[in-house]
């Protein structure tokens, strides 16, 4: 026990006290609240008894600004629990949208009051069909039905054959018993998928259907496919945004994840998603590899913009063909710590290089790159330039700023590749956007060459990975 005297307050900027400020999908742990600022819906990001940030998911909605006062209503399923003046307090556009934080003026959240209006707003939303939900066609409804018979059909099975395993004091054979289960319901887990896109096709240009739809689907599906790891990291987005690199690398290991076996097939499930993720990557390895072989031991510079754990880079280091190669490598991305995991797993194999290779890092953010004086445009002329999993979160006038910009970097003969999530009947619209609240813009071939309209390129093309499902982009400079 600690004498009085030596009781420590905090220290540096934390002597200014601030109340807690809670993350919204873990104060809300069912469907987070939305808030409404005139026409435009944001999703709440954090709340304190002061203030809130929301995100809209699309940056160039309608523009508040800095020190506007408006009228801000907090809502669930369509009912408001919270309403007040606010002031706009600050506004940043990022790539996954734009994020406004906001000070209430003439009212202040008391949280038990607010979490029972919330559930209160669910209770009223279910026993008796509101606008929103009522707007969900009935087809919708039973596929959502369907697709939770599936796993919970799948689940079951599991859990009693493990309940009984148990009580006779042994196991179940978890590896074996899942690649009969996953052999079985991959097939119709992917015609369900498929079917999801074709029925939210309808709701592309129909905000209020999709946001209805997206409702629906968050409170019947969600709940069961979060049992899987990798749906519930990218449903709750604990870095701030979708798809972080510890996300991604739970792809790229490829393993069983889980407590019960019914929780490692959800994961599975989650992993055939994402699959693309990790063919994508294996392109730009490919692209690597080949960039050494020809360069003929001269020294090559490749930057990957959006890096997230590079495992590419590291694939290349631990190759054959890095062996007789020299090559420097520069990482951008806005996430510290996703920097951190690339040197870490770097960093023996350019240890080891005798100087033959190099991996810079940048910590800058994307919208960054865009200014005219930055970090990004004093790189020196490189070999490859790629971003594969950046630019599906940006609107198509940036999209085009980017790849001008990379262009420009690249030197003579140099090549940047361009990954976009594909238009085509198997895309991972419905699952990502509708079951975790993963929002990507979706491109076909004219789009994306579209980007490269005006440059003096010697050659552009476009090819898909394995699975189809990621579009890349090759524009091969003079």
């Amino acid at each position: 026990m600690l004498a009085y005297e030596q009781l420590k307050g905090a220290v540096g900027r934390q002597i200014r006290y601030r109340p807690p400020r809670y993350d919204a999908r873990r104060l809300f742990t069912n469907i987070v609240p939305r808030v409404r600022v005139r026409a435009t819906t944001y999703r709440l990001h954090d709340i304190s008894m002061g203030g809130l940030a929301a995100l809209s998911k699309n940056a160039d909605l309608e523009v508040i600004h800095p020190g506007e006062t408006v009228e801000l209503s907090i809502q669930q399923s369509g009912i408001p629990i919270f309403e007040t003046s606010a002031n706009v307090c600050r506004r940043e556009n990022t790539v996954f949208g734009s994020k406004v934080a906001f000070s209430f003026v003439d009212r202040h959240i008391e949280f038990d009051k607010l979490l029972t209006r919330n559930a209160q707003a669910q209770i009223a939303a279910r026993s008796s069909l509101q606008p929103a939900e009522d707007a969900v066609p009935v087809e919708y409804r039973a596929f959502c039905s369907d697709v939770v018979k599936l796993i919970r059909a799948y689940g079951a099975i599991l859990e009693t054959n493990a309940k009984i395993a148990r009580e006779f004091g042994d196991q179940l054979g978890d590896a074996e018993l899942l690649e009969t289960c996953e052999a079985c319901i991959m097939q119709p887990w992917r015609n369900l998928w498929r079917t999801g896109n074709e029925l939210v096709s309808a709701a592309l240009d129909d905000r209020d259907l999709r946001d209805a739809l997206k409702e629906y689907t968050e409170l019947v599906v969600t709940p069961e496919f979060r049992r899987g790891a990798i749906w519930d990291r990218s449903y709750l987005k604990p870095l701030g945004y979708p798809g972080d690199f510890e996300m991604m690398n739970q792809v790229y290991d490829w393993q069983r994840v889980g407590t019960t076996p019914y929780d490692m097939l959800m994961h599975r499930l989650g992993l055939d998603v994402a699959e693309c993720i990790r063919t994508r990557m294996e392109v730009v390895a490919s692209q690597i590899g080949d960039l050494a072989r020809d360069a003929e031991n001269r020294p090559i510079r490749v930057t990957s913009l959006g890096s997230g754990p590079a495992r590419e880079v590291e694939l290349f280091l631990k190759s054959r063909g890095a062996q007789d190669s020299r090559a420097e490598f520069t990482l951008i991305d806005q996430e510290g710590e996703a920097l951190k995991h690339a040197h870490r797993a770097t960093y023996p194999y350019v240890l080891r290089s005798n100087g033959h290779m190099r991996v810079h890092g940048l910590n800058i953010s994307f919208t960054d790159i865009l200014r005219p004086a930055n970090t990004f445009a004093l790189l020196p002329p490189q070999d490859l330039i790629y971003s594969v999993g950046l630019l599906d979160y940006v609107s198509t006038h940036r999209a085009k700023a980017l790849t001008q910009k990379m262009y420009e970097l690249l030197a003579p003969g140099g090549r940047l590749v361009i990954g976009n999530m594909n238009v085509c009947a198997m895309s991972n619209y419905w699952p990502m956007e509708y079951i975790v609240d993963w929002s990507l813009h979706y491109r076909d071939e004219p789009e994306m060459l579209a980007w490269v309209e005006g440059l003096d390129f010697k050659r552009a093309w476009t090819e898909t990975e394995r699975t189809g499902r990621v579009r890349l982009l090759f524009v091969k400079k003079r």
